[in-house]
């Protein structure tokens, strides 16, 4: 999908001319989509290839006239009917008086920043789109991690209780999705620090010009940015802590199970052993006994019993 906004928020999805035109969004374009918007935005097609990329790393580069600045942002994908987090990158394309964004999925940070502008007729300057799409790509970081944070909490709580397979496979999806979230943030950091530091062109030529205000914006996606990598970091250690205990209760519940089946086979055993001599053509005690099957049942119930108290004093059992 291919939509063209204007510089006093009018928007088009048809091929129109983009001259005066200050954002082309770009929605898992189709190929005829994507020439139109290289026709429109002076932009090589190189750029496109990776911003499409699932996984393609955030960096900045440039050629004559445009500049490419990717940066990965959280997601929600859908895998067998399962919704699960994951991260995306986003194209960010500056070329002259046009700016294009390019993702595979409907981004949400794009999309809020799309609607402020529109709604606020304030796309007249290519700075502000920036440093704020930015801004809530670190804000939407933050927000997935408390919820992260949160089924962490309920994790915990399920497996004090009891212990299920779907436990096991939200555990393991927690675990992927902050290994993501880590990865991802680290590099947007790099970024983000990057900008501020040395600013960016477009092109060769012209360099932007952020206000006090987009400084202190950059400043913020920069905090936010590095509190979720500290975030993720303590997430992944506290994941990693879930599933070693969760480990070792099942290997200890397995290990009690096996230590009662190997009692209950010894105290089983007992009288069979005992009551297996009579079985024998040799003289054996009691064998012209009328009582001997209460004898030998008799001792094979007393034994049985001391075996059984043994075990008991020994918390075999």
């Amino acid at each position: 999908m291919i939509t063209i906004h204007k510089n006093k928020s009018a928007a088009t999805n048809g091929p129109e001319d983009a001259t005066g035109y200050t954002w082309i969004n770009l929605v898992d374009p189709r190929p005829e989509e994507i020439g139109q918007a290289l026709a429109m935005g002076s932009l090589g097609g190189e750029f496109i290839e990776h911003a499409l990329d699932q996984h393609e790393c955030p960096r900045i580069e440039f050629d004559d006239e445009s500049t490419i600045v990717v940066i990965r942002a959280p997601c929600i994908e859908v895998r067998q009917g399962e919704q699960r987090r994951s991260t995306v990158p986003i194209g960010i394309i500056l070329a002259k008086s046009v700016m294009t964004t390019i993702c595979r999925v409907d981004d949400a940070a794009i999309q809020s920043r799309l609607h402020t502008c529109v709604q606020a007729a304030c796309l007249t300057r290519i700075e502000p789109q920036l440093c704020q799409i930015v801004k809530e790509i670190s804000l939407l970081f933050m927000r997935y991690l408390k919820e992260i944070s949160a089924e962490i909490q309920e994790l915990e709580h399920d497996l004090a209780d009891t212990r299920s397979n779907e436990d096991l496979k939200l555990l393991l999806n927690l675990q992927k999705t902050v290994t993501y979230f880590h990865s991802a943030l680290k590099t947007n950091d790099f970024i983000i620090d990057r900008i501020m530091r040395r600013g960016l062109n477009i092109g060769t030529g012209t360099k932007l010009s952020f206000t006090e205000d987009e400084v202190d914006g950059l400043d913020d996606a920069l905090t936010e940015t590095r509190q979720g990598i500290y975030m993720s970091k303590i997430f992944t250690e506290v994941l990693t802590s879930i599933a070693n205990v969760y480990s070792s209760i099942i290997s200890n519940s397995v290990n009690q199970i096996m230590k009662v089946l190997t009692s209950l086979t010894v105290i089983i055993m007992i009288p069979t052993f005992i009551t297996s001599f009579y079985g024998m053509n040799i003289e054996l005690p009691f064998q012209h006994d009328a009582t001997a099957i209460s004898i030998v049942s008799g001792i094979g119930v007393v034994t049985t019993a001391a075996i059984i108290l043994i075990m008991k004093l020994r918390k075999i059992l």
